[in-house]
This record gives C-alpha cells, structure tokens and sequence, in this order.
C-alpha cells in the first residue's frame, strides 16, 4: 500500500510570505547553526498526521469538510517572535499570532475530532499557533540570534492581519534539499 506524510495546515498569502521571508534575511547573516525554512513553505500546521494510506485520504478530507461546515473565516495578526523551548537552550524560532485566536482553537479541536474516527489519537499538547521559521541544530551562534530577534520583533507586528479561509492537507515530501510541500485538498471555511 502508499502511503503519504501529510499534514493539516494554513497556508498563507504569497506576500505575507515575501514580507516574512524578510525578515529571515534580517538574520541569516548571524553566524549560527539553523535551518530556515524556506519561504514557499511558510505555513501554520494545524495537525500532522505522518504516513498515511492514499486510500484514507478521501475520507479524512470528507471527515474535515463535515467537522469545519459553518464555521467562519478567521482573522488573526502575526504577534513577534519567540524560541521553543525558550531564549535560554533555542530550538525552534517561531512567530505568534494574535486576534481571533479562540476560534483558530475551535477549527484545530474540530480537526482533531475529525481524525479519531480514523484511528489518529487526539493531540496531547495544548494548541500553541505558531509559524516556525527556522530550527537551530546546536547553540552555535544562538544568543547573538536571541539578541537580534529581540530587537526586530517587532517588525513582524507590522506585516498586518491574514484571513483564515481554507485549510489545506498538505504532502510532505522529504528530499536532501529540505521538505517539498504539495497540497492535496483545500477545506473552505464558509460560515459568518
């Protein structure tokens, strides 16, 4: 049987991207061990899902489609930026969101209802949405980058709001180059 790594994830707008995009270049130029993700990659996962059947994909979309019907679009802001587990040991650099967040909560425990009926466990961590734009492979370099992304943070803040109007089951096809991302099918959010 095939089987797919997949993921449920926002994607976002292609100068929401750009805009960010800058700011990776901002700090790329600081001497340290991280890979960035690059910027035709930039999204929120919602759920991963890991290896899938393809013969399950049908149903899991059918499953998110019915789970999401009526609920509305989402409009939320990029909030600054911030490391996993924290400035002291950085890992993950990510940037927060603000605005609407008790509904992007809804879509993600929709979503992750959907899937139980499918065998997939129910998410144990909180939901913390988050947008990762590079992960550290050791502390080499980390507190100059800790420093740096402190003192533009904010420009994040200033990319502006993104309306929340699909969600997308991603394919993740992993190569020497890095990850490759293909969507495979789009849920509209349709309600007011």
């Amino acid at each position: 049987m095939q089987q797919l790594r997949l993921f449920w994830a926002v994607n976002l707008p292609v100068e929401t991207k750009r805009k960010l995009s800058g700011v990776q270049l901002k700090l790329r130029d600081i001497s340290c061990d991280a890979k960035w993700v690059e910027e035709e990659n930039l999204h929120f996962t919602l759920k991963f899902l890991g290896n899938v059947e393809v013969s399950a994909v049908p149903g899991l979309v059918d499953s998110v489609k019915a789970a999401l019907a009526g609920v509305p679009v989402v409009t939320v802001r990029l909030l600054g930026m911030g490391f996993f587990p924290g400035p002291a040991r950085p890992r993950v650099l990510w940037v927060g969101l603000q605005g609407e967040l008790g509904r992007s909560q809804k879509i993600y425990e929709l979503i992750n209802s959907a899937h139980l009926a499918h065998g997939f466990p129910l998410e144990k961590r909180p939901f913390s949405p988050h947008l990762t734009l590079a992960r550290l492979r050791s502390g080499n370099g980390s507190e100059t980058l800790v420093t740096k992304v402190n003192e533009i943070s904010h420009e994040v803040e200033q990319i502006g709001s993104l309306k929340i109007k699909t969600v997308d089951l991603m394919q993740s096809e992993l190569s020497r180059r890095g990850p490759v991302y293909t969507p495979l099918a789009k849920v509209e959010l349709t309600g007011r």
